[in-house]
């Protein structure tokens, strides 16, 4: 139980991912939520990568329910991952292929600002 206390701790956004209520229909954002409720609670909270691995969950699922292009972005991605039948933790395989996604989505949006002087 404590453990759980401090897993809670880690996910700030976990109430807000929880309480969610996805339109009817959208049955990828259950899934997903779903998913992290599962996933952050069979981590060892003593493996370091376990837990940076949560952390970023917590933020991408955010962003997810955040930024309409970006969910958009995932619900057509998540349908074309493919995990190999020798992965021994298909879970945390699969959380990995939607940071990948989150980050590659994110630094193909960043834009390089420029500052320019206007005389």
């Amino acid at each position: 139980m404590k453990e759980n206390k401090q897993i809670v701790a880690l996910c700030k956004n976990f109430y807000k991912i929880m309480n969610f209520e996805p339109m009817s229909g959208d049955l990828i954002t259950n899934k997903l939520i779903r998913i992290y409720g599962e996933y952050i609670f069979k981590i060892d909270i003593n493996d370091e990568e376990a837990v940076k691995s949560v952390i970023e969950l917590d933020r991408v699922l955010d962003n997810y329910l955040n930024d309409y292009g970006f969910r958009r972005e995932l619900q057509q991605k998540i349908v074309k991952i493919k995990l190999k039948r020798d992965v021994k933790n298909p879970l945390r395989e699969f959380i990995s292929h939607i940071i990948k996604i989150f980050y590659d989505y994110e630094e193909y949006t960043t834009k390089v600002i420029c500052i320019s002087r206007w005389i």
